[in-house]
Protein backbone atom coordinates (compact mmCIF):
# COMPACT_ATOMS: atom_id res chain seq x y z
CA UNK A 1 0.00 0.00 0.00
CA UNK A 2 2.84 2.38 0.79
CA UNK A 3 4.26 1.79 -2.66
CA UNK A 4 1.16 3.46 -4.14
CA UNK A 5 1.68 6.66 -2.11
CA UNK A 6 3.36 8.00 -5.24
CA UNK A 7 -0.15 8.60 -6.58
CA UNK A 8 -0.11 11.89 -4.66
CA UNK A 9 2.47 13.38 -7.05
CA UNK A 10 0.50 12.29 -10.11
CA UNK A 11 -2.73 13.76 -8.74
CA UNK A 12 -0.99 17.00 -7.82
CA UNK A 13 0.25 17.50 -11.38
CA UNK A 14 -3.15 16.65 -12.88
CA UNK A 15 -4.86 19.16 -10.55
CA UNK A 16 -2.17 21.75 -11.29
CA UNK A 17 -2.64 21.42 -15.05
CA UNK A 18 -6.36 22.07 -14.62
CA UNK A 19 -5.73 25.27 -12.65
CA UNK A 20 -7.21 28.44 -14.13
CA UNK A 21 -4.37 30.88 -14.77
CA UNK A 22 -0.85 30.36 -13.45
CA UNK A 23 -0.24 28.02 -10.52
CA UNK A 24 3.22 28.41 -9.00
CA UNK A 25 4.66 25.41 -7.18
CA UNK A 26 7.14 27.80 -5.54
CA UNK A 27 4.55 30.27 -4.29
CA UNK A 28 1.18 28.49 -4.01
CA UNK A 29 0.22 25.92 -1.38
CA UNK A 30 -0.62 22.31 -2.25
CA UNK A 31 -3.99 22.68 -0.54
CA UNK A 32 -4.93 25.46 -2.98
CA UNK A 33 -5.36 22.69 -5.56
CA UNK A 34 -7.99 21.09 -3.32
CA UNK A 35 -9.87 24.32 -2.61
CA UNK A 36 -13.40 24.36 -3.96
CA UNK A 37 -12.55 27.08 -6.51
CA UNK A 38 -9.90 24.84 -8.09
CA UNK A 39 -11.33 23.28 -11.26
CA UNK A 40 -9.98 19.80 -10.42
CA UNK A 41 -10.31 20.03 -6.63
CA UNK A 42 -11.95 16.60 -6.56
CA UNK A 43 -8.77 15.05 -8.00
CA UNK A 44 -6.56 16.58 -5.30
CA UNK A 45 -8.97 15.92 -2.44
CA UNK A 46 -9.55 12.37 -3.63
CA UNK A 47 -5.80 11.88 -3.65
CA UNK A 48 -5.51 13.23 -0.09
CA UNK A 49 -8.21 10.81 1.12
CA UNK A 50 -6.64 7.87 -0.72
CA UNK A 51 -3.22 8.83 0.65
CA UNK A 52 -4.59 8.86 4.18
CA UNK A 53 -6.02 5.37 3.77
CA UNK A 54 -2.82 4.03 2.18
CA UNK A 55 -0.64 5.41 4.99
CA UNK A 56 -2.96 4.40 7.85
CA UNK A 57 -3.79 0.87 6.66
CA UNK A 58 -0.14 0.36 5.63
CA UNK A 59 1.01 1.32 9.15
CA UNK A 60 -1.37 -1.26 10.61
CA UNK A 61 -0.34 -4.01 8.18
CA UNK A 62 3.45 -3.58 8.58
CA UNK A 63 3.37 -3.91 12.37
CA UNK A 64 4.50 -7.58 12.34
CA UNK A 65 7.64 -6.57 10.40
CA UNK A 66 8.88 -4.28 13.18
CA UNK A 67 10.50 -5.42 16.45
CA UNK A 68 8.14 -5.34 19.48
CA UNK A 69 9.80 -2.31 21.06
CA UNK A 70 8.08 0.89 22.19
CA UNK A 71 9.98 3.12 19.76
CA UNK A 72 8.80 1.10 16.74
CA UNK A 73 5.24 1.12 18.07
CA UNK A 74 5.50 4.91 18.45
CA UNK A 75 6.76 5.23 14.87
CA UNK A 76 3.79 3.24 13.57
CA UNK A 77 1.34 5.28 15.68
CA UNK A 78 2.85 8.51 14.32
CA UNK A 79 2.54 7.20 10.76
CA UNK A 80 -1.10 6.28 11.44
CA UNK A 81 -1.67 9.81 12.78
CA UNK A 82 -0.07 11.20 9.61
CA UNK A 83 -2.49 9.10 7.57
CA UNK A 84 -5.52 10.37 9.48
CA UNK A 85 -4.15 13.91 9.12
CA UNK A 86 -3.96 13.86 5.33
CA UNK A 87 -7.39 12.18 5.26
CA UNK A 88 -8.73 15.26 7.10
CA UNK A 89 -6.95 17.52 4.59
CA UNK A 90 -8.94 15.86 1.80
CA UNK A 91 -12.26 15.74 3.62
CA UNK A 92 -12.07 19.35 4.80
CA UNK A 93 -10.65 21.60 2.05
CA UNK A 94 -9.05 24.87 3.16
CA UNK A 95 -12.05 26.93 2.09
CA UNK A 96 -14.69 24.69 3.70
CA UNK A 97 -13.38 24.16 7.25
CA UNK A 98 -10.01 25.83 7.64
CA UNK A 99 -9.46 24.79 11.28
CA UNK A 100 -9.96 21.08 10.63
CA UNK A 101 -7.93 21.38 7.44
CA UNK A 102 -4.97 22.92 9.30
CA UNK A 103 -5.32 20.41 12.15
CA UNK A 104 -5.07 17.60 9.60
CA UNK A 105 -2.09 19.19 7.85
CA UNK A 106 -0.21 19.67 11.15
CA UNK A 107 -0.91 16.06 12.19
CA UNK A 108 0.26 14.84 8.80
CA UNK A 109 3.47 16.88 8.64
CA UNK A 110 4.50 16.38 12.27
CA UNK A 111 3.42 12.74 12.52
CA UNK A 112 5.12 11.62 9.32
CA UNK A 113 8.35 13.57 9.68
CA UNK A 114 8.87 12.83 13.38
CA UNK A 115 8.23 9.13 12.63
CA UNK A 116 10.97 9.13 9.98
CA UNK A 117 13.42 10.94 12.29
CA UNK A 118 12.80 8.44 15.11
CA UNK A 119 12.98 5.39 12.85
CA UNK A 120 16.10 6.66 11.11
CA UNK A 121 17.81 7.32 14.45
CA UNK A 122 17.00 3.82 15.73
CA UNK A 123 18.17 2.25 12.48
CA UNK A 124 21.43 4.23 12.56
CA UNK A 125 22.12 3.01 16.10
CA UNK A 126 21.30 -0.57 15.08
CA UNK A 127 23.54 -0.38 12.01
CA UNK A 128 26.55 0.27 14.26
CA UNK A 129 25.94 -2.96 16.19
CA UNK A 130 24.28 -5.08 13.52
CA UNK A 131 25.92 -5.18 10.08
CA UNK A 132 22.72 -6.67 8.64
CA UNK A 133 20.99 -3.30 9.04
CA UNK A 134 21.67 -1.28 5.89
CA UNK A 135 23.35 1.99 6.81
CA UNK A 136 22.27 3.92 3.69
CA UNK A 137 18.57 3.21 4.34
CA UNK A 138 19.05 4.39 7.92
CA UNK A 139 20.55 7.73 6.90
CA UNK A 140 18.07 8.28 4.07
CA UNK A 141 15.19 7.76 6.51
CA UNK A 142 16.71 10.12 9.10
CA UNK A 143 17.58 12.79 6.51
CA UNK A 144 14.14 12.70 4.87
CA UNK A 145 12.43 13.16 8.22
CA UNK A 146 14.83 15.92 9.28
CA UNK A 147 14.28 17.93 6.09
CA UNK A 148 10.52 17.53 6.41
CA UNK A 149 10.52 18.44 10.10
CA UNK A 150 12.67 21.55 9.64
CA UNK A 151 10.43 22.70 6.79
CA UNK A 152 7.34 22.05 8.94
CA UNK A 153 8.78 24.25 11.69
CA UNK A 154 9.52 26.93 9.09
CA UNK A 155 5.87 26.78 7.98
CA UNK A 156 4.83 27.64 11.53
CA UNK A 157 6.14 31.16 10.92
CA UNK A 158 4.12 31.61 7.74
CA UNK A 159 2.29 34.89 7.51
CA UNK A 160 1.20 34.89 3.87
CA UNK A 161 2.07 33.18 0.57
CA UNK A 162 4.56 36.00 -0.10
CA UNK A 163 6.87 35.16 2.83
CA UNK A 164 10.26 33.51 2.28
CA UNK A 165 12.69 31.34 4.25
CA UNK A 166 16.29 31.69 3.09
CA UNK A 167 14.92 32.96 -0.20
CA UNK A 168 12.49 30.04 -0.62
CA UNK A 169 8.82 30.91 -1.01
CA UNK A 170 5.88 29.36 0.83
CA UNK A 171 5.04 26.71 -1.78
CA UNK A 172 8.62 25.45 -1.89
CA UNK A 173 8.90 25.25 1.90
CA UNK A 174 5.55 23.45 2.16
CA UNK A 175 6.70 20.92 -0.40
CA UNK A 176 9.90 20.35 1.56
CA UNK A 177 7.62 19.53 4.50
CA UNK A 178 5.17 17.42 2.50
CA UNK A 179 7.21 15.51 -0.10
CA UNK A 180 9.67 13.52 2.07
CA UNK A 181 6.96 11.25 3.55
CA UNK A 182 5.28 10.06 0.32
CA UNK A 183 8.68 9.64 -1.33
CA UNK A 184 9.97 7.65 1.66
CA UNK A 185 6.79 5.55 1.86
CA UNK A 186 6.96 4.73 -1.86
CA UNK A 187 10.64 3.78 -1.54
CA UNK A 188 10.05 1.80 1.68
CA UNK A 189 7.12 -0.02 0.11
CA UNK A 190 9.35 -1.03 -2.78
CA UNK A 191 12.11 -2.21 -0.41
CA UNK A 192 9.65 -4.23 1.67
CA UNK A 193 8.18 -5.77 -1.45
CA UNK A 194 11.70 -6.87 -2.38
CA UNK A 195 12.50 -7.92 1.23
CA UNK A 196 15.30 -5.37 1.49
CA UNK A 197 14.12 -3.07 4.30
CA UNK A 198 16.45 -3.33 7.32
Amino acid sequence: MWLFCFQFFVAEQIARLGWTGHYSMALDYISDLGAMHSPLHWVMNGSFVLQGLLIFVGAVLVRPFFPPRWVYRLVLVLLAVAGVGVLFVGLFPEDSDFRLHILGAVAHFLGGNVAMVLLGRVMIRRSVCEPSVMRSESWITFTAGSVGLLATLALAFCGSPSWTVLGWQAGTVERLAAYPLPLWLTWTGWLMLNDRFG
